[in-house]
């Protein structure tokens, strides 16, 4: 009785995976980064209930979600790169104007409490209702989508797609934070290249590397670690 409810499971296991990887793999580009990595940890969260009654297929689902979450996180570290590559052909170099009313600094401000970060220091307020950032635009965007995908890349995770995490979030940081080194040498705007700089450099890269060694990967990891001695150096 027990080999057949197990056969059961896994023959139900397949045929779930076979659908899942049909309906939400190829609609993650559409609906945007999030509901796909939630789809996966709901769907693992109760393939690992069945644990309980002696049913454990976890392992099983992993392996065929794999090809579906590599396809994913391939799919949207390219979103990613081509949104920065744009974002850096459009850049001014100029600080960056919020509005209180509109509550997208305070969007901005939880966002980096998530890792620690204190927006404040960038902050300049005029009295009125403006309050502007001494961060360039590609900073502050690339900071908001790469935010979502490393949540999403989080659901998903397991250790078959390590080395493609983290080859992908090493080039993804490498080049947004290149890309400050490329500004122009100009005085009006050194201040704002300066911030940026020391942002991403300083702050957010050492932020994204304890996510990743405290909530995703478990592990040290030095690939991106060698981003900022590289950063250092230029």
């Amino acid at each position: 009785k027990q080999w057949y409810q197990r056969r059961v499971a896994i023959t139900a296991g397949e045929w779930f995976a076979d659908m899942f990887s049909r309906q939400v793999f190829p609609q993650a580009s559409v609906v945007g980064h999030g509901v796909a990595g939630e789809c996966v940890a709901i769907a693992l969260k109760h393939a690992n209930q069945l644990s309980v009654n002696g049913l454990d297929i976890s392992f099983l689902m992993h392996r065929l979600l794999q090809p579906g979450i590599a396809e994913t996180l391939k799919r949207n570290h390219i979103q990613i790169m081509e949104a920065s590559q744009l974002r850096a052909k459009e850049e001014h170099w100029k600080k960056c104007e919020f509005n209180r009313q509109t509550g997208d600094i305070k969007k901005l401000d939880d966002l980096l409490k998530i890792y620690n970060l204190d927006l404040s220091k960038y902050c300049v307020s005029t009295g009125d209702d403006k309050i502007y950032v001494t961060l360039c635009h590609s900073v502050i965007s690339f900071v908001r989508s790469f935010h979502s995908y490393l949540l999403d890349a989080k659901k998903m995770y397991n250790v078959r797609v390590k080395k493609q995490l983290i080859d992908s979030i090493t080039s993804c940081l490498q080049f947004q934070a290149f890309q400050l080194k490329l500004a122009p040498p100009d005085s009006d705007i050194r201040t704002v290249v300066s911030s940026s700089d020391m942002f991403m450099n300083k702050e957010f890269i050492p932020a994204v590397i304890s996510f990743l060694e405290t909530q995703v990967t478990q592990q040290p990891v030095p690939q991106i670690r060698n981003i900022l001695d590289t950063n250092d150096m230029l």
